[in-house]
């Protein structure tokens, strides 16, 4: 009776791992003088599941598994993201010269036939979503969470800054939704004082609002960046626009 009531505050799991830590014990000391002889190979088994019983009942035990699980993941995601970047970056390069060929003539450019439109995400097709400016930074590298070891940093090239626009997608329906903004086959190009003039670049980063595919809930918010690099000279930027294209479509928003 008194086992059984012991059973029932420590459980029979524990009870027969208790028991099998006592014969481990037994095993690795010995009875009297006799002292076994085991193997190496025989020695670690034995080692190694003692530890692992340990570490399992231990208070102080905070899952590291779990931990190496996320960020397994976590590196799962940057991988797959890297491979559909490999995909695009030469059509993307393309893109960006045939853009800077037809900018450089000026206001004529590559923006003479685009549209003014006042909301990016109703160009885009993003009807249950807002996409609003939040700013911009200029740095010489970036990480969308400072300090992150996993998360990849962004550096400027030699002699230039990331230009950084800041953008806050919001969630403005009742039901969670995905902003899928990758499946568009978005292009972006930054346009504003003091000459600059540059394609979106292709970047590593999770928060890169050219290749947005995540599930925002309703009314919730979620942070991204375009990144485009300007002249190191550059540290303040009085007027910015947007420039877009989706297939043969083109528009242009006012940033600032």
């Amino acid at each position: 009776m008194k086992l059984k009531n012991t059973e029932k505050v420590i459980g029979t799991g524990n009870i027969k791992k208790i028991f099998t830590l006592g014969m481990v014990c037994c095993l690795l000391t010995g009875c009297g003088n006799m002292i076994p002889e085991l193997t190496e190979e025989e020695a670690s088994l034995i080692a190694t599941y003692a530890a692992d019983v340990v570490l399992e009942n231990s208070k102080d035990n905070n899952s590291r598994l779990m931990d190496t699980e996320e960020e397994t993941a976590r590196l799962t995601e940057l991988s797959e993201k890297v491979e559909k970047l490999k995909e695009k970056k030469a059509l993307e390069e393309e893109e960006e010269r045939e853009e800077a060929e037809q900018s450089s003539g000026g206001s004529g450019g590559a923006s003479s036939n685009a549209l003014t439109v006042d909301s990016i995400a109703s160009f885009i097709g993003l009807p249950e979503f807002q996409v609003s400016y939040d700013g911009y930074e200029i740095k010489k590298s970036y990480a969308a969470e400072e300090g992150d070891e996993w998360e990849p940093t962004f550096d400027a090239t030699s002699g230039k800054n990331l230009l950084i626009i800041n953008l806050k997608v919001t969630n403005i329906s009742d039901a969670p939704a995905v902003a899928d903004v990758l499946s568009k086959d978005m292009k972006f190009s930054v346009k504003g004082d003091q000459g600059i003039n540059g394609m979106a670049l292709v970047t590593l980063l999770l928060n890169d609002f050219s290749f947005a595919q995540d599930e925002i809930g309703a009314g919730e918010s979620k942070q991204y960046v375009l990144i485009a690099q300007i002249d190191e000279s550059i540290t303040e930027v009085n007027s910015l626009s947007l420039q877009m294209k989706k297939g043969e479509e083109r528009a242009v928003v006012t940033l600032q």
